[in-house]
């Protein structure tokens, strides 16, 4: 899947590109021509992306909920002298627009080679990159750019475009879940029948990892006896390559590994997939995933799909530490009791200390008044974890997820089965989804509630994987029966102990590796910036070890990331690019 761009007559296509004519002069400009133009009884549906079933559906469902049915796509839809574009479920790809509307497209790229506009950069955006590792509203980089409100569509008439909801999230929430053997025993099964409707008919690949989201793809595939391949990327000592590797040999599926400790990928591949993240998510933190495009990239070469379990421990298993996904600056919000203690703790953050604070004084203090407003906007009615996993599943999903996907989807079909709509409707019933356990517990008895569905699934669907080892240090089985679950504590307890006494290594996807090998050319780009503190970013930089603090090290990146987006997307389009990077 390639970009697209909606406007109103004023783009001139490139060799390759496509044309489709819409109402009031609006035009789609397409990078590719594989797309679905689709017409009944005056209504035309567009689809561009990987839509999962027939044609027929399209027209039988009702528009405002086509996107949830399956498949990681867009629809624009024609009908009644009125333009309506959506953008799958949970808006898991982005769409981007203009402040004035002028142009509607997947990716902001797109908007600004085409644009005669100038531009301005959002601090904001960058201060909410470095607090929570995104966006925490519908910001981009760019003040003149803005991302679509999740769960929402575009609407696009002769003379005007709006914005409506067409799903509330809190919609799927519920006040007595159940649970039970019954319960899990209807889950798992429909889990195994909704997944088989994502399998191609074609070979496909597999993303299969140390965890249970990969394998339980990898477990149901092999129970419809689909023809797949399976890959996992890191150091080849990392758990996520080990495992799978000798967990593929047993089951005699064909593995690769993508090593990320290779001298060719440190020394080259590293920086040109961060600088590809980056071009399509500017401001985005590319430095901390250049594997996903790299990735993608390899995959693509065989396969035609790419069948990944993203978002399934999200869903399954209660998000209980901070990191990546859920910073610290984010459970703040949620934990605090006053909006004192989050202006507090947001002023205060770790995360801004390298910032020139004099540049961003206004900007912050406008911040957080936009956050407190809206932690102070969610219904008192849902508990402290529903109130938390509105955020995540209207934000962390297609913010985080969501730009892994989109990325990956430039190079090969990304297929989400834990994203169902059908599904994840039914999980949100039950205790078995995150959403309904203790918010951010470590009680590892509570948290198998969650993996005890996998479990079913797996046992299910292959007996040799339902006894097979993984990175967690268990087996599907042992989460199943009482007499093992000694295998369950003992692991929980020394993780527990491990991270008391032992500094955590953080060099498994190659990113330190990466960075110190380019050393010279990111202290260049530390060394012309107007928005951080260059001499301690210089001084986290030689300082930068596998064993730095995880936020430290992410710090940095977020702010290189910043940087190398300003370098070769500068503000204004006539600006001579610079070569640095």
């Amino acid at each position: 899947m390639n970009y697209f761009i909606l406007s109103k007559k004023d783009i001139a296509p490139s060799g390759g590109e496509h044309q489709i004519y819409l109402l009031h002069d609006w035009v789609i400009t397409l990078q590719t021509d594989d797309y679905k133009d689709c017409n009944k009884e005056g209504v035309r549906i567009i689809i561009i992306g990987d839509y999962i079933g027939s044609v027929q559906t399209l027209f039988d469902t009702e528009h405002s909920n086509i996107p949830k049915l399956r498949g990681n796509f867009y629809a624009i839809v024609v009908s009644d002298q009125t333009i309506k574009i959506y953008n799958s479920f949970l808006s898991i790809l982005p769409l981007y627009f203009t402040n004035d509307h002028r142009y509607i497209s997947s990716s902001i790229r797109y908007i600004r080679n085409v644009s005669q506009e100038e531009f301005s950069i959002n601090k904001k955006y960058i201060l909410e990159g470095l607090l929570f590792n995104y966006g925490f509203f519908n910001r981009t980089l760019y003040k003149e750019i803005q991302l679509l409100s999740s769960n929402s569509f575009l609407i696009l008439n002769e003379d005007s475009v709006n914005e409506e909801k067409h799903f509330e999230t809190t919609s799927l929430f519920h006040k007595n879940p159940s649970r039970g053997s019954k319960v899990v025993d209807q889950l798992s099964d429909l889990f195994i029948s909704t997944t088989a409707h994502y399998f191609p008919d074609t070979s496909f690949t597999v993303a299969f990892t140390s965890g249970f989201d990969g394998r339980t793809l990898v477990s149901c595939a092999t129970h419809f006896q689909k023809d797949i391949k399976t890959f996992s990327f890191g150091k080849p000592e990392n758990d996520d390559v080990a495992i799978p590797k000798l967990n593929a040999e047993e089951l005699n599926i064909p593995y690769q590994s993508l090593d990320l400790g290779s001298e060719a990928y440190i020394r080259e591949d590293y920086l040109n997939s961060a600088k590809d993240y980056i071009d399509q998510f500017p401001g985005a933190n590319g430095l901390i995933y250049p594997h996903i495009a790299y990735s993608a990239k390899q995959i693509a070469k065989d396969s035609e799909f790419l069948l990944s379990g993203v978002i399934g421990s999200e869903l399954f298993r209660a998000l209980h530490i901070t990191g990546a996904v859920t910073s610290q600056a984010l459970v703040d919000i949620f934990t605090s009791n006053s909006t004192q203690e989050i202006r507090d703790k947001i002023t205060n953050s770790k995360a801004l200390e390298a910032i020139k604070k004099e540049e961003f004084h206004v900007e912050l203090e406008e911040l957080i008044e936009e956050i407190i407003a809206y932690r102070t906007s969610i219904s008192k009615d849902l508990t402290q974890n529903q109130q938390f996993y509105v955020f995540v599943f209207e934000e962390v999903f297609r913010k985080f997820f969501g730009q892994w996907i989109a990325m990956q989807m430039h190079h090969i079909k990304v297929r989400t089965p834990f994203l169902d709509y059908i599904f994840i409707k039914e999980l949100l019933k039950t205790q078995y989804a995150g959403v309904n356990n203790d918010f951010f517990t470590e009680n590892p008895l509570k948290r198998m509630k969650g993996q005890y569905l996998y479990t079913d699934i797996i046992k299910k669907t292959n007996k040799r994987i339902y006894q097979q080892m993984t990175g967690k240090g268990y087996r599907p089985k042992d989460l199943r029966e009482s007499i093992y679950i000694y295998k369950i504590i003992f692991p929980f307890i020394t993780k527990r102990l491990r991270r008391k006494i032992k500094t955590p290594y953080l060099d498994n996807l190659g990113i330190i590796s990466g960075i110190l090998a380019n050393k010279e050319h990111v202290k260049k780009l530390i060394n012309n910036t107007t928005y951080f503190d260059s001499s301690k970013l210089l001084l986290i930089l030689d300082t930068l070890t596998p064993t730095t603090p995880e936020k430290e090290r992410d710090t940095l990146l977020m702010m290189m990331s910043v940087l190398i987006a300003l370098r070769h997307n500068p503000i204004h389009n006539k600006t001579k690019q610079p070569t640095i990077l």
